[in-house]
């Protein structure tokens, strides 16, 4: 009987020094590769997923004394520029201002009567002058008049001028009734009256700038007093990215360099364009309340970091719209290498807002109207 023997029955025999020949090729292929993108792409970009996102936050604040009369937003709700935020209970401060413009009133007055009783005096002067020195010409004439008789015109003319001279002193030297303005009295009842018009206007407290209520903190009913928190409020259009980047990521990193940002919430699909615009002046920890004392036996060196201010691009914050707090990733392009390394911010964009100004404004057309009413 003849038996067969087939390839089924003896399997190919694995060649394992053939295995690692191909495993190792590989593996140097893939760090030949990985080298080649390192040095072309990698070695000009700084990552780092420790990187937060910050805006400016303005705690709005009581200005004048009194209880909350109303509270008109809630949190989260955004506000727009001079959009009420609270009302304070404005009875102290209309009581104020009403007996401010009525001391203003009176000190119109009361100047407008020394300016007047000046005037007249001015004119006792001027006829007491003309008799004496009429009568001092005659000497020595036809008609000669006594010592006696030129005494008592002369005492006339002294008590004349110093008449005269209290009344001018107490009108500060204002002849016209077109000046009464300009007097002391009434310079400081104005500034007295504005004061109390401006505490009287800021009893509804408004929204300097637009933004979005983060936290309230009165509530109606609530005593307050000037400089007590009512709210916090957090700009939407301005925000930033604080990026926390080792020490030896910064040799290469300067203003200005252009920034790849991905959000966590809207994922790696969705980037921010952003712009290098500042460096923090020391590291977290040597800013903080109570820095790490170094200096001691028991020092272990750790790796710090330093915040990294990045700006967002605008146009992909109104398309994308983010939160203070959110965690990004930043990706910076270190190609370009002008300036210095840590090189300080220049100028940064100002923040103000025109509605305390418009206040001020209102102030003064308020004592103008009392002034005019008052001259008349």
């Amino acid at each position: 009987m003849t038996t067969n023997t087939s390839s089924e029955n003896h399997p190919k025999t694995y060649n394992r020094k053939l295995a690692f020949q191909i495993f190792f090729g590989l593996l140097i292929v893939c760090l030949i590769v990985y080298s080649l993108y390192w040095m072309i792409e990698s070695s000009h970009y700084e990552t780092t997923d420790n990187a937060y996102v910050s805006a400016p936050q303005l705690q709005i604040s009581a200005q004048v004394e009194g209880t909350v009369a109303a509270v008109l937003i809630g949190e989260t709700q955004e506000v727009k520029v001079g959009e009420l935020l609270f009302k304070i209970d404005n009875t102290e401060s209309k009581i104020a201002s009403e007996i401010a413009d009525a001391d203003l009133v009176k000190a119109i007055r009361s100047v407008r009567s020394n300016v007047l009783l000046a005037k007249v005096k001015k004119q006792e002067l001027d006829r007491t002058k003309l008799d004496y020195e009429r009568r001092f010409s005659l000497q020595g004439g036809g008609a000669a008049y006594s010592a006696d008789e030129l005494a008592h015109f002369k005492s006339q003319f002294d008590v004349a001028q110093i008449s005269y001279a209290q009344a001018l002193e107490n009108a500060d030297g204002i002849l016209d009734l077109a000046q009464v303005a300009n007097h002391p009295d009434v310079l400081r009842a104005e500034g007295m009256s504005k004061k109390a018009y401006v505490a009287l206007l800021r009893a509804d407290v408004a929204a300097p700038v637009k933004a979005i209520v983060a936290r309230r903190s009165a509530q109606v009913g609530q005593r307050v007093s000037p400089g007590v928190p009512l709210a916090t409020l957090v700009l939407s259009d301005v925000m930033w990215v604080d990026a926390n980047f080792k020490e030896d990521q910064l040799s290469k990193m300067r203003i200005g360099q252009s920034v790849k940002l991905e959000a966590d919430v809207y994922g790696s699909k969705v980037s921010f364009g952003g712009k290098v615009s500042g460096f923090s002046p020391g590291t977290g920890s040597s800013l903080a309340v109570l820095p790490a004392q170094n200096a001691t036996g028991n020092w272990v060196k750790v790796v710090q970091r330093l915040p990294v201010r990045i700006a967002i691009d605008p146009e992909d914050l109104k398309k994308y719209p983010l939160r203070v707090g959110l965690t990004m990733t930043a990706k910076v392009d270190v190609r370009n290498a002008e300036g210095i390394a840590l090189q300080s911010m220049q100028k940064n964009e100002t923040m103000q807002t025109d509605l305390y100004e418009q206040q001020t404004i209102a102030a003064q057309g308020h004592v103008k109207k009392i002034i005019s009413h008052a001259s008349h």
